[in-house]
């Protein structure tokens, strides 16, 4: 599970932490770095997926077809207004075996485009709070006096008589570990999946040692996200039976309604939340074919009025593709949605959220959602309530921050009297943070 966000120099982030929870809910004005956030992620997630720097930042091809959209902005706006390196860091809590621990894993990029032309990995390591030094510890110098590109890489089992510097000469590290100073491909991701330092340690007690493991730990943490940004028009294609993932983009929602419509529970589940969600009677679903061999989903009412989804409304194919995501057979562990009630009536937020928070609830799922409705807000729970953050901006500064709203004095009390809409909804947030600065810069 993932306990927290870092950001240094990231976007509109110049020293900011997230703290997370099952649900996470963050709120703010436009501008105020909801969508930064959602950016940081995405790096992280393209680490795990190994990708090279230059890929999780411009975007990903293979054989022509875009497998992964580049970070907004590209390497021209990745960092604060101009800053000459970012970094990012990640805690999150795991079960291995009988033990919990705790694992941070921190990236800093540099941008010194004038020897470099990218972006590349300044500082990167992986610590453990069950072991005293760090899994591993990387670095790369542009400017050291010897080897004027070199690296040192630190890994757990050798900290005591291992350090290595090398040229960046791909005779010297193909093959290895030591790929990334070329590809600028993380060690987090090199380690995790074989990769091995070449040089004098013995490569099959490499291939079992601690650094391998739980570097495979941590970027298992990352690996499962989503970033679903629903398109209702995307929802109404057809699709062929077997693709039972849905896109980011709602692709694939026949098809996922099909799979999950073959276990008679789970379908019983779908069309209670679909008649709790909705004013239709649902009573089934349906999926015909077309010409073509795919399948499109239809619904069918108590009235025997079937509807299907090239007829469905905007917010019905919302409903669905949530449902989808967070009951389907192909679930991932962490969602990233943006703005979950748009098209959806007022009085049906109380049950999207009871549906996130339900499902969270067993410890297996996470979710982070964005939101600019005050009433989606008094519906959280207690629990919920204390992982909603404010993300925010001082007037004209371009710093974005991030408080916990009840961390916010005098939050909690208004809640607890009038509930947190009242203070979203009135600008009370923003104005609290405002004379908060305005004190401290008064009374230093």
């Amino acid at each position: 599970m993932l306990k927290s966000l870092r950001l240094e120099n990231f976007k509109s982030f110049k020293n900011a932490e997230l703290s997370l929870g099952d649900l996470t809910v963050l709120v703010g004005t436009n501008a105020s770095g909801k969508s930064n956030i959602r950016d940081a992620f995405r790096f992280l997630h393209g680490i795990s997926r190994g990708y090279s720097i230059a890929d999780i930042i411009g975007g990903k091809y293979e054989d022509g077809v875009q497998q992964w959209q580049g970070i907004r902005g590209g390497t021209k706006e990745i960092a604060y207004r101009g800053a000459n390196s970012f970094a990012i860091s990640v805690s999150f809590s795991v079960d291995d075996g009988d033990q919990k621990s705790e694992l941070e894993y921190f990236i800093q990029l540099g941008l010194d485009t004038t020897h470099n032309p990218f972006p590349y990995i300044k500082k990167e390591h992986l610590s453990c709070n069950q072991k005293t030094d760090p899994i591993f510890e990387a670095s790369f110098n542009l400017n050291h006096p010897v080897y004027p590109n070199s690296s040192q890489i630190h890994f757990l089992d050798y900290l005591e008589d291992y350090t290595l510097d090398i040229e960046t000469d791909e005779d010297i590290y193909e093959h290895s570990v030591y790929d990334y100073l070329a590809n600028h491909i993380p060690v987090l991701a090199q380690v995790a999946k074989g990769a091995k330092p070449y040089g004098e340690l013995d490569r099959e007690q490499f291939s079992h040692s601690t650094a391998k493991r739980v570097c495979e730990i941590a970027l298992n943490a990352i690996n499962e996200m989503r970033f679903l940004d629903l398109s209702p028009d995307v929802m109404r294609l057809p699709s062929f039976a077997g693709q039972n993932t849905l896109g980011d983009r709602g692709e694939n929602l026949s098809s996922v309604m099909l799979d999950i419509c073959r276990d008679q529970t789970r379908k019983a589940i779908l069309l209670d939340w679909l008649q709790a969600l909705t004013p239709m009677d649902a009573k089934d679903f349906d999926f015909p074919e077309d010409f073509t061999g795919k399948v499109l989903l239809r619904i069918e009412e108590a009235s025997g009025q079937k509807t299907t989804a090239y007829s469905a409304s905007d917010g019905t194919l919302r409903f669905l593709g949530l449902l989808a995501a967070l009951l389907g057979n192909q679930r991932s562990r962490f969602y990233f949605f943006e703005e979950p009630e748009n098209g959806i009536h007022p009085n049906r937020l109380s049950l999207l959220l009871q549906l996130m928070e339900q499902e969270v609830a067993n410890g297996s799922m996470q979710i982070v959602i964005t939101t600019h409705s005050p009433l989606l807000l008094n519906f959280l729970s207690p629990a919920s309530l204390e992982y909603a953050s404010l993300m925010y901006r001082i007037g004209d500064r371009a710093e974005s921050r991030i408080t916990k709203i009840m961390d916010i004095p005098n939050a909690r009390e208004i809640v607890a009297n009038d509930g947190l809409s009242s203070l979203l909804d009135s600008g009370w947030l923003e104005d609290a943070m405002y004379f908060l600065e305005d004190e401290e810069v008064q009374n230093p």
